[in-house]
């Protein structure tokens, strides 16, 4: 169920000068989160753009940024360790299945949001490359989880076996974090550091040269379609039931 309008159709992306009061916020950002999780997303969650824009990765990042916008839309496709099939890369658009559903996900929120409520919003690319943002600082500072010693945003209630998207919006919606109540990493062993095949934490943080390397390797092993490593990954015990037993939801996307 989704409540009535709140905002009036603004003319052009970005722009428009409606404004909400702080229940009226509440209430439009909690029905967007319930469109999206019934869109097709295992999480979602909503960041607020002035401060993803001071978080780590971006300070000092060259991120080209709508003008205007002011929220962040994060959702996240758990991808459990029985599918792998939502991971493999098999040279179609949009790389991987997990990827294109993602996607869609995303534009059928783009198009509920300008239809339902007038707020023009834009669905991000992935690499910063092509124009996105960094994607695991907003889904910690959307309150989705934790940044975790594997180098991988951290969930309660899938570990790290998610993937993410984000939409931004020029709407200033409620922000759902970050969150400061929940510590994966705390007292555990990491064995997602220790089950790396290139040693990339050897030095008690991430090497990213390591990692590509093994990339690198994958993809010489492998040609039908590449399955990145995900040992670390698959590697972490926060969430494994619950992301071994939940049901793909990445076919209801619209």
């Amino acid at each position: 169920m989704t409540g009535p309008p709140l905002l009036a159709s603004l003319p052009r992306p970005w722009r428009g000068k409606a404004r909400l009061t702080p229940g009226a916020r509440r209430r439009l950002s909690a029905q967007i989160l319930a469109k999206t999780l019934d869109l097709g997303a295992s999480l979602a969650g909503i960041a607020y753009g002035a401060t993803l824009r001071t978080s780590p990765s971006h300070r000092g990042a060259a991120v080209r940024w709508p003008a205007d916008a002011r929220s962040a839309v994060v959702l996240a496709l758990v991808h459990r360790s029985r599918n792998p099939d939502l991971d493999r890369w098999d040279g179609q658009k949009g790389g991987t299945p997990g990827n294109r559903a993602l996607i869609r996900i995303s534009a059928a929120l783009v198009h509920w949001l300008r239809q339902r409520h007038g707020i023009l919003a834009h669905s991000m690319p992935y690499q910063i490359a092509q124009g996105g943002i960094f994607v695991k600082d907003a889904a910690v500072m959307a309150g989705l989880g934790a940044l975790g010693r594997n180098n991988l945003v951290v969930t309660p209630a899938f570990g790290p076996r998610i993937r993410l998207r984000v939409v931004l919006t020029r709407a200033r919606l409620a922000p759902t974090g970050p969150r400061y109540d929940f510590e994966p990493c705390a007292g555990c062993a990491a064995p997602c550091q220790a089950a790396c095949p290139q040693a990339a934490f050897r030095s008690g943080a991430y090497d990213r040269q390591r990692c590509l390397r093994q990339m690198a390797a994958d993809q010489a092993a492998a040609p039908e379609g590449i399955r990145y490593c995900r040992r670390c990954e698959l590697g972490c015990p926060v969430g494994m039931p619950a992301a071994a037993d939940f049901e793909d939801p990445g076919h209801r996307g619209s």
